[in-house]
């Protein structure tokens, strides 16, 4: 007697794609909380808004819901986990595929006035669902870890991952 089990699809897929403000703003955040708690007995209102100010920092990201169950997507900007963007509707998901991408960063640093350049690769995972809709998963300096997270993101949606990326 053999029994097997059927992985069921989610319904839902929330794939958060980073935070909207850059770490100098993290940085700043943290630095304001720390000063909300020092001042916070003696100036309450400067205490919370430095909180306030702080929490607005963390809790600001970007990323895509895929409502599997109604056949729709949104690339949604959040704020106070307050989701905004409109949904779009697709007919089927195509495939998932990752892409090498070589960034390049030039460096010119005030003092010296002589421009450094450094190169290095970058890998995407993008979610295809008609024929002109794409939308960008995640990117990545490890190539590891973008395939790890497709993978995952594949199987859920039980859709074909592509490795456009090729061996490093």
């Amino acid at each position: 007697m053999s029994t097997s089990t059927k992985v069921s699809q989610p319904e839902y897929i929330s794939v958060r794609f980073g935070s909207l403000l850059p770490w100098p703003f993290h940085f700043g955040a943290g630095v304001g909380i720390f000063i909300a708690i020092g001042v916070g007995a003696e100036h309450p209102w400067t205490a919370l808004t430095f909180a306030v100010c702080s929490l607005f920092v963390f809790t600001s990201s970007e990323g895509t819901d895929i409502d599997l169950v109604n056949r729709r997507f949104r690339e949604y900007t959040s704020i106070f986990f307050f989701k905004t963007g409109k949904w779009v509707a697709f007919d089927a998901i195509e495939k998932i595929y990752v892409n090498r991408n070589k960034m390049r960063q030039n460096v010119t640093p005030t003092r010296t006035g002589f421009t450094s350049s450094f190169t290095f690769d970058e890998f995407s995972a993008f979610l295809k669902f008609n024929e002109y809709e794409v939308v960008q998963l995640i990117k990545d300096k490890n190539k590891d870890v973008v395939m790890k997270r497709s993978r995952i993101w594949s199987e859920q949606m039980n859709i074909p991952l592509y490795d456009n990326a090729g061996d490093e």
